[in-house]
């Protein structure tokens, strides 16, 4: 077994693979250069490295090297891909239980003039595709709908909505964060013609990720300064992450379907086992059509946080948000028609790499031992 406290928070984060870490770090050594610096070898291995890396990139997503753009992470991938679209007077169409930095852009545009239709889901977090193609108007700009939902699983029907999409000519973009290297994901064949990924969630480094942008779809740059990726992402390119990035899809290409179809079994045995065992667990998303990891759990009647304090010996995560103190129930499950107290007693377990069957066990006997201790102390 695992160190203590066991990791079950890949939803989160993942570890950085030793792997990639080595393909990295000569790029922070002997191999520093600045990839704009053309004119002498140290910025060449540089710019050759970087190349290299987005062609790998480009490999693993089937689209074409031209058309992927290094950037900090699916944050900033997420934010060019609407606020360099979209303009006052525009329509864009997103899901109630897109990430924040897909909600937030799209709630500071309307400020701007642009209008803004939430699709709403059903309760296991589906976007219904005739929602989308009945949400569509003549304004509508772009539609974003991301590929998996990381808090509750659902796997999202993307290239049934991008087929409708492409009939009325709108750009269709996913923020596939959660999706890439866990679950097959063939860009072309989705449908995408914008596409964010991030490198910290298979296993690669914090700090970078990609915008894929076909042909056609290209957004105004956000950074503007010295032109890098081809004017669309100024500031120098963090050549380490990139060849980072590029390493975790390698070895996702090599690792994924063994590594989903152990984590699909290791999920539904503690899914049946919490289930069975725990009065009042319920388990919130679907069965199939599920990241193959993930996992939330709503225990009513007790508070997810208080229950994760009592759980030492394990790193998870409550289905809530918290913000200055004040904590709200989650949007996805309120999306979902959970009430308050369902929401609140939930908690993400996200299954990476490194779990095992004994931890799932484990996990199951301590949250036994944790509810009946918040219970206990919990007012009635």
């Amino acid at each position: 077994m695992a160190d203590l406290p066991i990791y079950l928070d890949h939803h989160s984060t993942t570890p950085c693979d030793p792997r990639v870490l080595e393909r990295m770090l000569p790029f922070f050594g002997e191999s520093f250069g600045n990839p704009a610096s053309v004119t002498h070898p140290h910025g060449r291995r540089a710019a050759t490295a970087l190349e290299d890396a987005r062609a790998s990139v480009a490999d693993f997503l089937r689209v074409r090297p031209e058309e992927v753009f290094f950037t900090s992470g699916a944050t900033e991938s997420n934010n060019t891909a609407l606020r360099g679209i979209l303009k006052g007077g525009d329509h864009a169409i997103a899901s109630s239980i897109e990430h924040p930095s897909v909600l937030a852009p799209l709630r500071a545009l309307q400020k701007q003039g642009v209008e803004v239709t939430l699709i709403p889901v059903d309760r296991e977090g589906f976007v219904e595709p005739d929602a989308v193609r009945d949400a569509l108007r003549p304004s509508t700009a772009i539609v974003s709908i991301m590929a998996a939902n990381g808090e509750i699983g659902t796997i999202e029907p993307v290239a049934r909505i991008s087929d409708i999409c492409r009939e009325r000519s709108v750009p269709f973009h996913s923020d596939a964060t959660q999706a890439v290297g866990k679950i097959p994901f063939d860009v072309s064949k989705m449908g995408c013609d914008l596409l964010s990924i991030s490198a910290h969630k298979i296993y690669g480094p914090k700090g970078v990720g990609a915008l894929v942008a076909r042909k056609g779809a290209r957004p105004l740059p956000l950074l503007l300064g010295g032109g890098q990726e081809k004017g669309l992402r100024s500031g120098t390119v963090n050549v380490p992450g990139a060849v980072g990035l590029a390493a975790a899809l390698e070895l996702r290409r090599a690792e994924m379907e063994g590594e989903a179809a152990r984590l699909t079994a290791l999920r539904n045995r503690l899914w049946d086992r919490l289930v069975a065992e725990i009065p009042d667990a319920s388990v919130n998303g679907p069965r199939e059509l599920r990241l193959p990891g993930n996992l939330n759990v709503s225990f009513r009647g007790v508070d997810g946080e208080a229950v994760l304090f009592t759980l030492r010996r394990f790193s998870l995560s409550t289905g809530s948000a918290c913000s200055s103190g004040d904590r709200e129930p989650s949007s996805v499950l309120v999306a979902i028609g959970q009430d308050e107290a369902s929401a609140l007693g939930s908690i993400r377990i996200g299954m990476g790499k490194s779990s095992s069957a004994d931890e799932v066990d484990l996990l199951v006997s301590d949250l036994k031992i944790a509810l009946d201790r918040v219970r206990e102390i919990s007012p009635p």
